[in-house]
This record gives C-alpha cells, structure tokens and sequence, in this order.
C-alpha cells in the first residue's frame, strides 16, 4: 500500500509523534495551517471517516484527539476532519486534525 500515514505509522517514514495509544498515533502536520496542528490517525486503515466502523478504533482515535488537545492547547481548539476530496481531504486514510491558535503557555 502506498499511503503515507501507514508509512509513518510503520515507521518507514519519520514524523514528529506527539502520542499514541493502541488504536491511533498522533503527530504534527508538516505543513501546519495553525500554531498547533495536529494530525491523529487511526493505525487501522481506512480511505475516510465514514468507512470507519469499529468502535474500539473510533474510541481509541477520539480519546488520543482529546488527551492530545489537552497537553498541546489551552483547551480551545477545532477538531477537523475532512472526508473526500471536495472536502479537502488529500491523504485517503482517515484522519483527524486538531487545530488552535493558542498553544499551552498562550495568554
């Protein structure tokens, strides 16, 4: 398969990991559109959010977005997630982003 994010999550291609746990893996964007922006991702592949149907998988990748947001904003931030390309979705393997302007410390 040739998907980037199952790259980085195999390790094949390095990435700044910001956490994990058994469902997901979270890393900062390469090309950030926002002081924090981070990408949480699913170690299971699937092409968009709306294949994807285990719950354990769902839960584990929305409990990483949460405890990410926690450690890396002020607690105010948007969770994204894009689905088709129309949408703005460029990399087929579901995936959220949490994006803020106030990184923790921020006044």
């Amino acid at each position: 398969m040739d998907c980037v994010f199952c790259k980085i999550i195999a390790g094949e291609i390095p990435a700044q990991t910001v956490g994990e746990n058994s469902q997901a893996v979270a890393f900062k964007d390469i090309n950030p559109a926002a002081k924090v922006h981070i990408l949480v991702v699913p170690k299971q592949h699937t092409k968009n959010i709306s294949e994807l149907t285990d719950d354990a998988v769902l839960s584990g990748l929305f409990a990483l977005a949460r405890e990410v947001a926690a450690m890396t904003t002020n607690g105010e931030f948007r969770l994204q997630v894009n689905t088709g390309a129309s949408e703005g979705q460029s990399v087929f393997h579901t995936h959220l982003h949490i994006l803020s302007g106030s990184p923790i410390g921020a006044a």
